[in-house]
């Protein structure tokens, strides 16, 4: 991915401010986790609620980030110079977006915001060199170097991008479900009933379905995919096998000048699509040490680089 300046808002005076409370939050198109510690990483609260993709609305996520940070115990009235706060949030790469996030801020102190991608990479391997794919609803890939440097690859967004993700597979399970049904592809599958009872079996129903359907909507088809390829469904573990494809081929992209000696695969279908990934790769695998919560108290301590940081 072209390299651009995404370098954070730090808070005015945060080096020099008796900083005592610390503040994660980790946004994306499917939900939103607050973590509240203190000043050495010491959990004090933790809580979640809905989505806080900045591609999904703004508003909608600063809603989802407060009723996480009311559940997680956090004073909103009470916040000042002794709170830090980072957030990692889906969507933020939008100059746009970020700004706004920023124009519409309710806390009373500034937010550092970073891509969830490379809060992952931090909280994964935890602050140390290697990469990091990131596969929830959307893809991020990220490569840590030993200089400090990150590097990107894949993140673009849905439709056009995140090849390989929740949404991807969503849509690719909805590709060959229509082929299905016009019969220009005659194998059968379990998806075909599954799919039937989630988006409907009538070109009416089909279509409303369809509509408007953002990203989440395809990715919340992706457990159907993971659960009809365990009983050995051909046409899933095709979908899967590709999409484990499209994630090798964007580690690849960032294997130079030499291969990462350490790469581990996050979220929710980082398991499922590690074990189909090709031998010569899956030997790099090393499992996740941490979150996107993880990294971002890691950078609110000062203990790894911030994006944008070298």
């Amino acid at each position: 991915m072209p390299a651009e300046d995404l370098t954070p808002t730090v808070p005015d005076g945060a080096a020099e401010a008796a900083i005592r409370t610390l503040i994660a939050i980790d946004g994306g198109g499917t939900g939103t986790r607050v973590r509240v510690t203190d000043a050495d990483g010491r959990v004090r609260g933790e809580a979640t609620a809905g989505p806080a993709s900045l591609t999904l609305g703004v508003e909608q996520a600063w809603a989802s980030i407060i009723e996480a940070m009311d559940r997680a115990g956090v004073d909103r009235h009470r916040t000042g110079g002794a709170v830090a706060v980072a957030a990692a949030l889906a969507g933020s790469r939008n100059r746009e977006n970020r700004a706004r996030f920023h124009a519409l801020n309710p806390l009373g102190v500034p937010v550092i915001v970073m891509t969830d991608g490379h809060a992952s990479l931090i909280g994964a391997l935890a602050g140390r060199p290697g990469t990091v794919a990131a596969v929830g609803t959307g893809v991020a890939v990220h490569r840590l170097q030993p200089d400090g440097r990150v590097a990107s690859c894949s993140g673009w967004g849905f439709p056009a991008g995140d090849e390989g993700s929740g949404a991807w597979i969503g849509q690719r399970a909805i590709a060959w479900y229509l082929r299905h049904l016009d019969g220009r592809d005659g194998r059968e599958s379990l998806l075909g009933p599954v799919l039937a009872g989630r988006v409907g079996s009538q070109a009416g129903e089909i279509q409303a379905w369809l509509l408007g359907a953002p990203s989440t909507r395809y990715a919340s088809l992706a457990p159907l995919v993971v659960d009809a390829a365990a009983e050995g469904d051909a046409v899933a573990g095709g979908i899967l096998d590709a999409a484990a494809a499209e994630i090798s081929c964007a580690i690849d992209a960032l294997d130079r000048p030499e291969p990462a000696a350490r790469v581990a695969l996050t979220g929710g279908l980082g398991p499922v699509l590690a074990e189909r990934l090709p031998p010569g790769l899956r030997h790099r695998l090393v499992a996740p040490e941490g979150g996107a919560l993880d990294g971002l108290i890691l950078i609110l301590r000062g203990l790894a680089p911030g994006e944008g940081e070298a």
